[in-house]
């Protein structure tokens, strides 16, 4: 292992989760889990695909992280610096610098398009000693700001809060015992916490804080903050929204994300194509027509870029279950699929539109094209009825006896058809097993020690 490998693993320790993601984000690896899980990620990075560049990038991240903590003990804001970061390390992208700035940035929300900046981004300075803190805040609306809000519904006023520690994008994060007040009214805020510990910040997803009820149009309004300081750096802001259904974010995907069939039958013929090492060739590759999250039928089919997998989610419902509670976590693989990643599934939408509403699952084959699976369901029909004919048997037994289906505890439908048949006798009850719906009865056996005979 090389000097500057093992240099820039120490490095990483010094580094934040959101400086990890977003090394990890521009080589188009997962960013989800712990710490622990990033590092390990990273390192391996290091190790197996190590280049200049992803050097100078974690090299320049841990000296931004040091100069950032050398701003905060001095009070003084700390300078916007540039970095230059692979955005993906590979043959097509040798040098893709990026751009990132030391001032946190907030995550861009689908469902909350910005119009206007009220209350730049502003740390939340400690004022007093001991834990909670109150900071205050000052702002007037424009005559374009007040309109705006007077004659749309769907337009208001938010307050968001994240870590200033940050570089390059946060996601909201509300601090310890947050409360927020405008003109000294309190504002609704739904957090949840996970534990009752001292310290412990509100669980995310956090959402931005609706001001607009409490608002003064034409006056100063107050904005006051209490929070819990526990060590941990906050920036707050306040901006002009307009609020965006998911009807209308799916809208926007079908205008303007939509994957060419020539690029998704391109993606077919990878998957099916033969490994080298491998002497078993992917004859054809089955994908389901149902989604994931909701059971049913797909009508729009996508994917986030990042997705290897040819299996799709409904986009309409995924959208409506991140309205609802934002994770943007794909449900098949597990990675982080944000909405600008969303591809709509443009041969899969064809193959929807053509095959029969009582398909469930098709095979793409080795030419790119398709067929339908079909499941023959007769046997689990004959083994319906034969079940309900062995539960009109019990009802209808002279003798008492009592029916017991083994198969009905097994969670696989494999060993359904494995169950032995078995059949015993107790307290003079015959007690039945089945196999495939097949019951059989044995007579009770005489004791094998009679009583003396008379």
């Amino acid at each position: 292992m090389s000097t500057d490998v093992l240099e820039a693993t120490v490095m990483l320790e010094a580094l934040r989760v959101t400086e990890l993601r977003l090394l990890l984000s521009q080589m188009g690896k997962s960013k989800s889990g712990l710490k622990k899980d990033l590092m390990k990620r990273v390192v391996d990075l290091l190790h197996n695909e190590c280049n200049p560049e992803l050097l100078s990038a974690v090299r320049e991240l841990h000296k931004l992280r040091q100069v950032s903590k050398d701003a905060r003990r001095s009070s003084k804001p700390s300078p916007v610096e540039i970095i230059s970061m692979p955005a993906c390390v590979s043959p097509e992208n040798p040098q893709s610098p990026i751009s990132v700035c030391t001032e946190p940035q907030m995550i861009k929300l689908p469902f909350y398009q910005t119009l206007d900046t009220i209350l730049p981004p502003t740390p939340l300075v400690p004022m007093y000693e001991g834990a909670m803190q109150n900071s205050d805040f000052m702002f007037h609306l424009s005559v374009s700001q007040q309109a705006q809000i007077q004659n749309n519904a769907s337009v208001e006023c938010v307050f968001r809060i994240c870590y200033s520690e940050s570089i390059g994008v946060e996601e909201d994060q509300y601090p310890p015992n947050i409360s927020v007040l405008v003109n000294h009214a309190n504002c609704l805020i739904e957090c949840t916490y996970s534990s009752n510990k001292l310290g412990t910040e509100p669980s995310r997803p956090c959402r931005p804080i609706d001001l607009t009820p409490n608002l003064y149009l034409t006056f100063t309004n107050r904005l006051s903050v209490l929070w819990g300081n526990f060590g941990k750096s906050y920036t707050v802001a306040v901006y002009l929204v307009r609020l965006v259904s998911s009807q209308d974010l799916l809208d926007q995907l079908r205008r303007t994300a939509v994957e060419q069939q020539e690029l998704c039958r391109r993606r077919v013929s990878e998957k099916l194509r033969s490994d080298p090492e491998n002497e078993i060739s992917t004859t054809g590759l089955q994908v389901s027509l149902i989604c994931p999250l909701a059971k049913m039928r797909m009508s729009v089919p996508c994917r986030a870029r990042g997705c290897a997998h040819l299996q799709c989610f409904d986009a309409s419902f995924y959208l409506q279950m991140n309205e609802r509670k934002p994770r943007w976590t794909c449900p098949v693989c597990h990675r982080y699929a944000p909405f600008d990643e969303l591809l709509i599934d443009s041969l899969l939408c064809d193959v929807l539109e053509s095959c029969g509403e009582d398909e469930e699952e098709i095979e793409y084959l080795s030419d790119s094209s398709w067929r339908a699976t079909r499941h023959d369901k007769s046997d689990k029909n004959k083994e319906r009825v034969q079940h309900q004919q062995i539960k009109h048997q019990v009802n209808c037994n002279p003798m008492g006896s009592v029916i017991v289906d083994l198969t009905q505890s097994s969670s696989d439908d494999e060993d359904f058809h494995k169950e032995e048949t078995v059949s015993t006798h107790l307290e003079d009850k015959s007690v039945h097993f089945r196999k495939c719906g097949i019951v059989k009865t044995t007579k009770a056996k005489k004791s094998k020690n009679p009583g003396p005979k008379l």
